[in-house]
Parts: structure tokens; C-alpha cells; sequence
């Protein structure tokens, strides 16, 4: 039996469990701080905003409703700037004209009263860069409803004839579009499967021999490497070497000058060897 008038030591228990008395012991002291000045209840209000958003976006997470709460703010945010007037009413095509505006904006798949950032201007540029008259293409959206394609065409080069088609061509070789022979007859016309992309060097040579390349009607390149010059609307043929063009076309330039050569009844003058020149007469008959 405890002696009378002796103290007896009692020990109070908390009726909280750890965890939630040490979140007590928090918020209480946050709170004492924020009392004390305008930057600590800031800091206090803040906190319990991202303590909140933290178990809000926990609990969609674990329960696998954050895809569907992602798409809900999105259809928020589309229906919002819908409203605001952020849809498509104008499609620009700037460009030198050769394209067709109508295939530009059906490659574009964009409609007037379109959402106007459901484009995606990346895949937008490489479908309109895969017609065939364009080099290059720059697509843009100009707040708040236009859709604006700048377009970089290909320069025509030469008209390419190959297994009976014939294709423009621009001057890397890339076949533009097929056509007609008369559609562009200011164009050099070149035959044989390689021919596009050997065409360059070798009209840079015969450039600068004018004399002979206004004479000119058809370059035809052969497998082999080496080109003929067919002249004359094809009555003559020129036959270069594969190496040294401009010492053969110097040596018939001079030839020319002196005998008027070019001028002559020949089907084929043969210049591939380099000593020596050899000529077949024509076989037109006489008028």
C-alpha cells in the first residue's frame, strides 16, 4: 500500500501515433511562424499546396485515373482556346506558282474551323516537302487562325528521256515531274539512265565552246562513262571520249574553223580517240 502523501509519478499517453503527432508537431510550428510575419505564412500556405497536390496526384496515380485526368485538362485547355478563336480560318501558300495550292493543302490535311494546334508542323513540313516540285518547305501558324506554307520550288534543268518517258529534271538529277517534249523545248534534252546526275559537269564543259553548243540537240550518256552530241535534229552524232572533253571539243572547234565540219553531209564524227579523227558520211539521200 502506497504511503500516504507520497507523489506518485503518472506518465500521459498520447491517444496519436507517431507519425501523426510528428505531423501535429509540424503544422504547429508552421503555423507559430507564420503568425510571426507575411513570408512564413506564405511559406506555410504553399506548403499545404504541394502537401495537397502531392496526395491528389498520388491517389490518380495508384488508382489509374491520371491518363484520363491528363486528357480531361487538355479538353479543358482545347475547349478554352476554341472559344478564344485559336482555329484555322486562313491557309497561305507562298511559293513561285508551278505547285498546285490545292495538292499543297491536301497534303497539309487542314481544314478551315480546324483546331489550330492539332497541326504538327514537323510532319506537316515532310508531307509537303514529298511533292515532287518542291525542294523545300517551311510550314508556320500565325496566331491566332492562320496556317502559313512558304515554298521553295525546284528549278527545271533539263528534259531526261529514259526507256521512252520522258521527266523534268532539276540540277541534282531528282526528276521533278513527267511531261511533254514541247512543254519546256528551251530545256537541253539528255538520254540514258545515268544521265541526270552526270548532266552538269558536262554542260559546263561544252558551255564553253558556244559554237559548237548551239549546234547542240541531245546529250546521250552511255554506261560506259562518255557522252555523244547529237546535232543537227540527230543527223549528226558526236562521239567525245571519256576523259579530256575539253582537248576533243578544242580539237573540233579548231577543226571546225578551218574546214566548217559541223557543216558538212556526215552522220558521226568520232573523237575518242586522241590522235586522230574519225568521220562517216551521211546517209541522207540527196534532195
Amino acid at each position: 500500500m502506497a504511503a500516504i502523501g507520497k507523489k506518485t509519478n503518472v506518465t500521459r499517453v498520447s491517444p496519436l501515433k507517431p507519425g501523426l503527432r510528428g505531423a501535429r508537431n509540424w503544422a504547429t510550428s508552421h503555423l507559430r511562424a507564420a503568425s510571426y510575419s507575411r513570408k512564413g505564412m506564405w511559406r506555410f500556405i504553399l506548403s499545404l499546396m504541394f502537401i495537397f497536390f502531392a496526395i491528389a496526384f498520388l491517389g490518380l496515380w495508384l488508382g489509374g485515373f491520371l491518363p484520363n485526368a491528363k486528357q480531361a485538362g487538355n479538353d479543358f485547355t482545347k475547349n478554352r482556346l476554341i472559344s478564344m478563336g485559336f482555329v484555322v480560318d486562313r491557309v497561305d501558300v507562298m511559293g513561285e506558282g508551278r505547285l498546285s495550292e490545292k495538292d499543297v493543302r491536301r497534303v497539309l490535311g487542314v481544314q478551315n474551323g480546324d483546331y489550330l494546334f492539332d497541326l504538327d508542323l514537323r510532319e506537316a513540313q515532310r508531307r509537303v516537302e514529298s511533292l515532287s516540285w518542291v525542294e523545300k518547305a517551311i510550314v508556320r501558324r500565325l496566331w491566332p487562325d492562320r496556317i502559313v506554307v512558304q515554298i521553295i520550288e525546284r528549278k527545271p534543268y533539263a528534259l531526261w528521256q529514259n526507256q521512252g518517258v520522258i521527266q523534268l529534271v532539276d540540277i541534282s538529277g531528282e526528276a521533278i515531274s513527267q511531261v511533254a517534249l514541247a512543254d519546256y523545248p528551251q530545256l537541253p534534252l539528255i538520254v540514258g539512265g545515268d544521265a541526270p546526275e552526270n548532266f552538269v559537269e558536262i554542260e559546263k564543259i561544252v558551255a564553253n565552246f558556244e559554237g559548237i553548243r548551239r549546234k547542240v540537240d541531245t546529250f546521250v550518256y552511255h554506261n560506259t562513262g562518255r557522252w555523244d552530241l547529237i546535232l543537227h535534229g540527230g543527223e549528226m552524232r558526236v562521239k567525245l571520249p571519256q576523259n579530256d572533253l575539253a582537248m576533243a571539243l578544242s580539237r573540233l572547234t579548231d577543226l571546225h574553223f578551218q574546214t566548217q565540219i559541223l557543216d558538212r553531209e556526215l552522220s558521226v564524227i568520232d573523237l575518242r580517240i586522241a590522235d586522230r579523227i574519225t568521220l562517216a558520211p551521211s546517209n541522207r539521200e540527196p534532195a
